[in-house]
């Protein structure tokens, strides 16, 4: 910029000075070049009258000189004039133009003759006319009063102090709370559906949302995945954790659930008393496992078909009182009352049964399709009814003893050497009937046994070639044996070669859910047990330790541990003791100082006050006391030190020396052991209730009740858990203070894999010089491919496929290039098209084959 300057001694002019002059005074109207027509001062309406002033019409400062009796609306419009100048030569030309204005109720519609354009204005209304503070200052800058309703700011605004809004705040997007230090940003938004999101943002990628849906459930939301969900029937998550629960009268605390509000003995816990969605249109089981993942439960109750199943020892241990097997249905009159005690094989087979077993008779059965049975009383077996065998009564069958008798005396006796038929049977014979009898397999008594006898008892042995393969049930013969399977010692017992990592390792199922946080603590938590059950130390611990042996010689910094007990080293204790008397040297005789002769000389015999045997009075003298002397006045005294005062003495004595009687002082004084009690029924007897003594004492010693202290005031043990933060808002600013970071306004990191080379469709392609990157939700793809290699025509051939760990794009993207020519006949072009949801780059080109093409795609999933 050139600035004209005229010193004394007389100066040309030229043009040059003229021009500058005119480039200064243009140069001051830049600011407004950008700026729509305004008024720049005056103009100022009142009544039907318009002052003069200052307007900015098509670029240029006007002076409008007003007007009177205006209608409105009012127009101020650009007139611009171009004056003749003589030239050299005498020749007339433009010289100087003349922006000016003028007003009217309209705006002429010729061309104006300098700018040869319809000209240009500015409205006036009475309510309203533009003017600099709203079309200059409102463009560049927030205004503190405008005539307009509402004021726009086009481009982002940036704040460094608070938002303080008497009214409404409302965004068309969203509203956004930004941490610029650690990336993380609060964004409230609400979406097309009509559902309000508020969520947690890391570098613009979502976190985790509160989402509060139109249909007026709110759900939780984090990296995509609802964790829980509040609606009408209630909340709803996949987990929950918990110290102790409570549901209607249910309370579930440690290990316990307990029925806790029934007032009667009769309060239960019910368990599968209704079924599929609170109905009765499915049965449910009860399954209680023994906490080893075993495959059959311990205990299990079978709702559909009323069965109580228990795969382990069932054992009833009570004070004599058994168990009852009860017939709901029937009485005992009824022969439908139907009640078993069976045994059945790993197939459910009945083996074994007793009870009532038909309801054609009252039989008590007992039933053993596999063997005998057999009844070991300790001396006899007493039956008291009719005994049956088959069904027919046994004295039918064998003959009792009388009849025997009677019927063996009627029998010829052997005589040796004579025939009782027609073969001879000899003492030999008999012999050797007598020594055949039947025995038994199963209690292995001597005898001789059946064929059928003997192959049932060997249909139960099994064959020594089997190798224990001929096994009915594994898991019952592993049972009886004490033994575990292959699994189960491997999922119950170390193996020597893991060295004890199978109790600190961590499998799927425990880290699913866990942040690495979390799951290193809890490997770090399995450690420390295993560490407590060996009785040991965490490695490098004993290195920090002290051995015994060394006598604090391994102690690295003797100085400082000398500091730390208060003990000097043997070198200070020398510079100390230097110049000192040795302990032999030192005087075992008592030492007689200056202070103990005046001190012994001071020592005088004294005096009691009193009377001398003749009665006259004896002033005082201060010394010591003869032991005679003491006698004597302590004889005078005995009597009230032995017989004690009375309360007027008392009283007198206390007046005397200026102290309270006990009974004075215990009226007067509280009683250290009262802790202020007796103050407090002090108040009470002067009618103040209990409370109102407690709070007059309380503000005596200015401290606050058990009950301010607990509302207003924080435990140390709690570590802040009691601190009452009503909202997020709260609990940020607790943050702030404390110089923390809000934990919800933290965003996972952005999953970037990198540079990849983009996949090849058949041999005929070449992606060698195309590659593709995943930022979080931004996919870009880059780089050169020939047109020429292609799986498939010119028309929808691939190129090229995103690798299987990029995204696909949801929406499909079109990226085209052309060549042209002014022969419109030679226009080559080519279109690379990415389809929706599709891996595939398809090339669809035309007279532009074989050509190195630079393309690139950048898309959102």
């Amino acid at each position: 910029m050139k600035e004209y300057i005229a010193e004394s001694g007389g100066r040309y002019t030229y043009t040059d000075d003229i021009l500058n002059l005119q480039e200064l005074s243009l140069s001051m109207t830049a600011i407004f070049e950008d700026c729509s027509n305004f008024i720049v001062s005056g103009c100022l309406i009142n009544g039907f009258d318009i002052s003069s002033g200052y307007v900015w019409i098509n670029n240029k400062i006007r002076y409008f000189e007003g007007s009177k009796g205006a209608t409105f609306p009012y127009y101020i419009y650009e007139k611009n004039i171009s004056d003749a100048t003589t030239y050299a030569n005498d020749v007339n030309k433009r010289g100087r133009c003349n922006y000016l204005c003028e007003g009217g109720k309209v705006v002429p519609t010729e061309n104006d003759m300098v700018t040869g354009m319809v000209a240009s204005f500015i409205e006036l209304k009475k309510e309203y006319s533009p003017r600099f503070i709203d079309k200059f200052m409102g463009k560049y800058a927030v205004l503190l009063e405008t005539p307009f309703a509402r004021q726009t700011i086009l481009k982002d605004l940036l704040l460094e102090g608070n938002l303080s809004v008497n009214k409404c705040l409302e965004s068309k997007t969203s509203v956004s709370v930004v941490n610029d230090a650690n990336s993380f940003s609060l964004k409230q938004l609400v979406k097309e559906n009509g559902d309000i999101s508020i969520g947690a943002y890391l570098n613009s990628a979502l976190v985790s949302e509160i989402i509060i849906n139109a249909n007026g459930t709110f759900s939780f939301i984090k990296a995509g995945k609802e964790l829980a969900k509040v609606s009408q029937e209630g909340l709803t998550f996949a987990n929950s954790h918990t110290n102790t629960s409570q549901t209607g009268s249910v309370y579930i605390y440690d290990s316990h659930v307990v029925n806790t509000l029934s007032e009667s003995d009769e309060g239960a816990i019910n368990i599968n008393h209704k079924g599929l969605i609170l109905g009765s249109s499915k049965f449910r089981n009860l399954n209680v496992y023994n906490g080893k993942q075993a495959s059959v439960p311990i205990f299990q109750v079978v709702g559909k078909s009323d069965i109580v199943n228990v795969t382990g020892l069932l054992n009833i241990r009570n004070a004599g009182n058994g168990f009852v097997l009860s017939n709901t249905t029937f009485l005992k009159g009824d022969k439908r009352l139907i009640n078993l005690l069976s045994w059945t094989d790993s197939n459910n087979e009945p083996i074994a049964t007793i009870g009532y077993a038909t309801n054609e008779s009252f039989d008590f059965n007992l039933t053993n399709t596999l063997g005998n049975i057999i009844i070991s009383p300790k001396t006899y077996v007493d039956i008291t009814g009719e005994l049956r065998i088959n069904g027919k009564d046994i004295s039918t069958i064998y003959v009792n003893q009388t009849n025997f008798t009677t019927e063996l005396n009627k029998k010829v006796n052997i005589v040796q050497g004579k025939q009782l038929s027609t073969e001879d049977f000899s003492t030999a014979n008999r012999n050797k009937l007598d020594s055949i009898f039947k025995g038994s397999i199963a209690t292995i008594s001597e005898g001789y046994v059946t064929i059928n006898e003997a192959t049932e008892a060997l249909n139960k042995k099994m064959n020594s070639l089997g190798n224990l393969s001929d096994l009915p049930n594994k898991g019952t013969a592993r049972t009886n044996l004490d033994v575990f399977s292959k699994g189960e010692a491997n999922s119950i017992f170390l193996k020597i070669s893991s060295n004890l990592l199978e109790l600190i390792s961590l499998t799927a199922e425990e880290v699913n859910g866990l942040t690495p946080q979390q799951a290193s603590a809890l490997k770090v938590q399995r450690q420390t047990a295993v560490r407590d059950n060996l009785d040991t130390e965490k490695k490098g611990i004993g290195d920090l330790k002290l051995a015994k042996a060394s006598n604090l010689s391994d102690l690295p910094d003797k100085v400082l541990s000398r500091k730390n007990i208060s003990v000097y080293s043997t070198t200070e204790v020398n510079t100390f003791l230097a110049g000192k008397l040795s302990v032999n040297s030192a005087y075992t005789g008592a030492i007689f100082t200056p202070d103990h002769k005046t001190k012994l000389e001071a020592i005088k015999t004294g005096v009691f006050v009193g009377t001398d045997n003749e009665g006259k009075p004896i002033a005082q003298v201060e010394g010591y006391t003869m032991t005679s002397a003491i006698i004597k006045e302590l004889a005078k005294k005995a009597n009230l030190l032995l017989d004690g005062y009375n309360a007027t003495q008392k009283d007198s004595v206390a007046a005397n020396i200026n102290v309270y009687t006990k009974a004075g002082a215990d009226n007067k004084f509280a009683s250290i052991d009262s802790l202020f009690q007796d103050y407090i029924t002090l108040l009470v007897k002067q009618g103040k209730n209990t409370t109102e003594a407690q709070q007059i004492l309380r503000n005596k010693l200015n401290v606050p009740s058990k009950e301010d202290v607990s509302n207003n005031y924080i435990k140390k043990d709690g570590k802040l858990s009691d601190l009452i933060l009503a909202n997020a808002e709260a609990k940020k600013l607790a943050c702030r203070t404390i110089g923390a970071a809000y934990a919800d306004e933290y965003q996972a990191k952005l999953v970037d894999t990198g540079w990849l080379q983009m996949q090849n469709s058949g041999s005929g392609t070449d992606t060698r010089r195309l590659f593709i990157r995943q930022v979080g939700n931004v996919v870009c793809i880059q780089g050169v491919i020939n047109t020429g290699k292609r799986d498939g025509s010119n028309w929808g051939g691939t190129v090229a496929i995103i690798p299987n760990q990029i995204s696909p794009p949801k929406y499909g993207l079109r990226t085209t290039l052309c060549d042209f020519n002014d022969d419109h006949k030679y226009n080559r072009g080519s279109s690379f098209v990415l389809s929706g949801n599709s891996r595939n780059i398809l090339l669809y080109e035309s007279g532009w084959n074989n050509i190195d093409t630079e393309i690139n795609f950048t898309y959102m999933v």
